[in-house]
C-alpha cells in the first residue's frame, strides 16, 4: 500500500509517456502506450512473453 502511494505521487511529477512492447508467439510485434509508469510497469510484468520491453516515449 505504502508503495502505490509513492509510484502515485512519483508519478505525477513524470511527464514522459511509457511504450510497452513485445513479441507474441507467432512473431507479430506489439506495443502499448501508457501515461503513467506504474500502469506500464504493472502490464509488463503480466505479459507472459520473454521477448519484451519497456521504454520511454
Amino acid at each position: 500500500m505504502i508503495r502505490e502511494i509513492f509510484q502515485d505521487i512519483t508519478d505525477t511529477f513524470d511527464m514522459n509517456q511509457w511504450n510497452v512492447l513485445w513479441v507474441d508467439d507467432k512473431g507479430k510485434s506489439h506495443g502499448k502506450r501508457f501515461y503513467y509508469k506504474h500502469h506500464a510497469r504493472d502490464f509488463y510484468k503480466s505479459l507472459p512473453y520473454m521477448n519484451k520491453r519497456m521504454e520511454r516515449a
